[in-house]
């Protein structure tokens, strides 16, 4: 049985020393990810949009509604691609032996600042070039 101890002082406690101190079995709270609990929020407006945006607005239609759910599932849809990437990324990552990412990162700190910055721009000029093509590919 887990239990924790009281770690603040507490005045009474130094007023009556013989004083039993009860201790609490620590509860084990269920961390969950930020970036779920965005998902899930997207999910749930996703299904309670029409229905709040129909109860606000009764001469609504559905392409009002539909405006409004395409934006919440462009960002459901980003959400689940890029965990889905990282899932395959940290996979295809040990799979293929290489060194941990947080040995990657020290290293980089290592590097002298002007690489650094070169590295960050050929990232965001990779990145941009990325976004056009696929900008281009839509239209």
């Amino acid at each position: 049985m887990y239990t924790h101890a009281i770690t603040f002082k507490d005045p009474i406690i130094k007023k009556f020393p013989g004083t039993p101190v009860l201790s609490f079995p620590s509860s084990r709270r269920l961390s969950i990810p930020k970036p779920l609990l965005a998902l899930l929020f997207l999910l749930v407006c996703w299904f309670t949009g029409p229905l709040v945006l129909r109860n606000i607005d009764g001469t609504a239609g559905s392409v009002d509604q539909g405006i409004w759910l395409l934006v919440i599932l462009s960002l459901i849809s980003f959400m689940v691609v890029a965990g889905l990437c990282w899932w395959l990324l940290q996979r295809s990552w040990l799979m293929a032996g290489l060194p941990a990412f947080s040995l990657m990162v020290s290293q980089f700190n290592t590097l002298p600042i002007w690489q650094q910055i070169g590295f960050y721009w050929a990232s965001f000029a990779l990145l941009l070039l990325a976004a056009s093509i696929c900008l281009s590919a839509i239209c």
